[in-house]
């Protein structure tokens, strides 16, 4: 009996190694292919960039013609009467003034968004199903302008430390006599002196490096915890629960991505933090306490969109792995998980943009340190991430060092909206394969 259960482990975990081996080398194949072919892809483009910008002046007349078509449809429509033509023509002109007045003067933008609502007031007693329309279609614009505006304040706003500090943003650590420490990243096997420091913005030390380095450790201690656990949730949420029960766990672990982050910073400071101390013999505050806070924040995330993914599995290939004898686990590991491969990693991407972004929690958690882990994959370590490098420092920073915050904030803003947009590339990739489409 004990044999056979060794042998049975030992089988479990050679596939479980041959498959992780597979997954990494499919992973880094595909990227050094990306790689390669990447100057070829560029050159294309370029090649193809004076005809595009072309086509588009061309075409940009057409295309300003249908947008004030389509405005002259939203606002008034095709056939209004002259009090729904009022009402339109008056809210376009009252929405018009308080973007003119919000990029110039803005202390007059009170008087055309008070007029903006009069409009809307009077007109949804009088022509309700026009004023529907203009704001629903208001909404949108208005949405769209505010991540444009967000947009261009970041970038502007980091501009000038980027043309004050340069490379020095990305700068690599110094010692206590001001040499450049080029070996840091081999503090596992050389003598460490001490005393270094990468942020100190009084003798000009605005390194960011430290910080983008902490940012990643604890978004890959969240995404081992996130990962395993909220595949495991949405599994028993999607296949194994009855339905009485699935109507209680899902609702209960969404009400969990409600709790205020501070709430978790709290609760991992004061629970997690003792007893890492105890079991590691670890000092105080580390990447692993902020890692696993944040891995267990992110997990409403990836629970929700992997059992969604996981229910859009069609029910005629599991139950035609049941009737050719397949048992329950085998159908789960076979045909559900890799038919819902993708909705699951977006998941776990999605999840990951929270970790990278969550800033209370983790400046609750741990809030000094002004260089590197040492060594680099010291987990028991403590720095500063780039969430609460913003957090902590904004408060007490001079106009220079506000710049170099806001370039920490424009790589959060790359970061985190491109990942999203890889999930989303994800999630409709998903869709195409399981409707058969390419």
């Amino acid at each position: 009996m004990g044999d056979s259960l060794i042998r049975t482990v030992r089988r479990s975990i050679d596939r479980f190694t041959r498959a992780t081996w597979a997954l990494v080398v499919g992973t880094v194949s595909h990227i050094l292919g990306s790689l390669v072919t990447l100057p070829c892809r560029v050159g294309q483009w370029l090649v193809a960039l004076p005809g595009r910008i072309g086509a588009g002046l061309i075409g940009l007349p057409g295309r300003i013609w249908r947008w004030l078509v389509g405005a002259r449809r939203v606002f008034v429509g095709t056939d209004p009467t002259p009090g729904e033509a009022l009402v339109g023509l008056s809210s376009f002109v009252t929405i018009v003034g308080v973007g003119y007045t919000f990029l110039g003067p803005n202390e007059l933008v009170v008087y055309p968004l008070v007029g903006f609502m009069l409009t809307v007031t009077v007109g949804w007693w009088t022509h309700q199903a026009r004023v529907a329309k203009i704001l629903t279609a208001v909404a949108t614009v208005g949405t769209v302008l505010t991540v444009g505006f967000i947009t261009y304040f970041l970038f502007q706003s980091a501009w000038p430390a980027v043309e004050a500090h340069g490379l020095a943003l990305a700068a690599l650590p110094q010692a206590p006599n001001g040499a450049v420490r080029w070996f840091f990243w081999l503090d596992a096997v050389l003598p460490v002196t001490g005393g270094e420091t990468a942020w100190d913005p009084r003798s000009g030390v605005v390194s960011l490096l430290p910080a983008i380095w902490a940012t990643v450790l604890v978004t890959i201690i969240a995404g081992l915890v996130a990962a395993p656990l909220g595949l495991a949730g949405a599994l028993f949420i999607a296949e194994i629960a009855s339905e009485s029960v699935r109507e209680i766990v899902k609702p209960a672990v969404e009400i969990l991505a409600g709790i205020p982050s501070i709430v978790y910073g709290f609760i991992g400071f004061q629970v997690l933090n003792g007893f890492v101390q105890d079991a590691f013999l670890d000092a105080g505050a580390s990447f692993f306490i902020a890692g696993a806070v944040v891995g267990l924040m992110a997990l409403p995330t990836v629970v929700s969109v992997s059992e969604d993914a996981l229910s859009s599995v069609p029910d005629s290939m599991s139950d035609g792995a049941i009737a050719m004898g397949a048992t329950e686990w085998q159908t789960m590991k076979s045909i559900s998980i890799p038919a819902a491969f993708s909705g699951i990693s977006a998941a776990v991407i999605l999840g990951l943009g929270r970790a990278i972004g969550e800033t209370m929690a983790v400046a609750a958690i741990m809030s000094a340190g002004t260089g590197f882990a040492r060594p680099l994959y010291d987990v028991f370590d403590q720095g500063v991430t780039l969430t609460s490098r913003i957090a902590t420092s904004y408060g007490s920073a001079s106009a220079g060092t506000i710049d170099v915050l806001f370039v920490a904030g424009v790589m959060l803003f790359v970061i985190v909206a491109a990942i999203s947009v890889l999930a989303q590339y994800i999630e409709r990739r998903m869709e195409r394969k399981l409707t058969g489409e390419r």
